[in-house]
């Protein structure tokens, strides 16, 4: 058992190292990103490009494989950071604009507006690649109807006027499946680059990481989680590591037992 209480010591050392605070809401709470392979996106969907034209998702999509990016342009904290790894994973994955995929950003704030689209658009987006890029605002039932389908859940706060809602996005097929998710903010371009083909030849990508991300509680100045989320990283340590002690107390069981039935 020395092996057990080794792992507990450690498990309760890196508990401790997460700063303590009181209790308060539930930070995930109405907010994930539920993986649906293979589920079909409605087509007819009515949105409205960053060009002011009224558009169904299908005609946005076009025939290519697409990267959809859900979020919204007032958020300040991980909204950027997720559309920036998206764009250098894009850019890293060798291929080629407009010609190999297209990439959608869809608002989640039904308020924001076609100037605020195309204004954000130009600033955030490289001008090589700009063209394949689409920004889309929609009605609230629209946008609520375009997260379902991809398992994107999100909750407004009227006290902050924000959103909650996690990091990712997804990639789709030209007839608008979803083949695969890439959540959080960081991706790999060489990974991309395979979910894109894939999609491209209709096929569906590997699993996606279990890793949420909160949109809520993340601090782009200093790259850091706020205390909220610190609250689920210690459940999920304390849970890790329980894991391991079962584990390794089984293994004991087994081995104690086995001497003992060699006796």
């Amino acid at each position: 058992m020395r092996l057990a209480h080794g792992i507990a010591a450690v498990a309760s050392a890196l508990l401790a190292a997460l700063p303590a605070h009181g209790h308060g809401p539930n930070p995930a709470a109405g907010v994930g990103f539920d993986p649906h392979p293979g589920a079909q996106l409605p087509m007819e969907l009515p949105l409205v490009d960053d060009a002011g034209r009224a558009v169904t998702l299908g005609e946005a999509l076009g025939t290519k494989p697409a990267v959809l990016v859900l979020g919204y342009l007032a958020c300040r904290d991980l909204c950027p950071t997720t559309l920036a790894g998206a764009t250098h994973a894009l850019r890293a994955s060798g291929l080629d604009p407009g010609r190999d995929y297209r990439a959608l950003f869809v608002s989640i704030d039904p308020r924001e507006s076609v100037a605020e689209l195309r204004k954000e658009k130009a600033e955030r987006i490289g001008a090589r690649a700009r063209g394949a890029w689409t920004f889309l605002r929609g009605e609230a039932p629209a946008i609520a109807r375009l997260a379902r389908g991809v398992g994107f859940r999100y909750r407004y706060e009227p006290a902050r006027d924000a959103f909650a809602h996690a990091a990712g996005f997804v990639v789709l097929t030209p007839a608008g499946t979803v083949s695969s998710y890439f959540p959080g903010v960081s991706f790999d371009g060489g990974a991309l680059a395979t979910a894109l083909r894939d999609a491209g030849a209709g096929a569906e990508g590997p699993a996606a990481s279990p890793l949420l991300l909160l949109c809520y509680h993340f601090d782009p100045r200093t790259g850091r989680y706020t205390l909220a989320i610190l609250d689920l990283l210690r459940a999920a340590i304390a849970v890790f590591f329980a894991g391991i002690a079962l584990w390794a107390w089984r293994q004991h069981r087994r081995k104690r037992a086995a001497r003992e039935g060699g006796a």
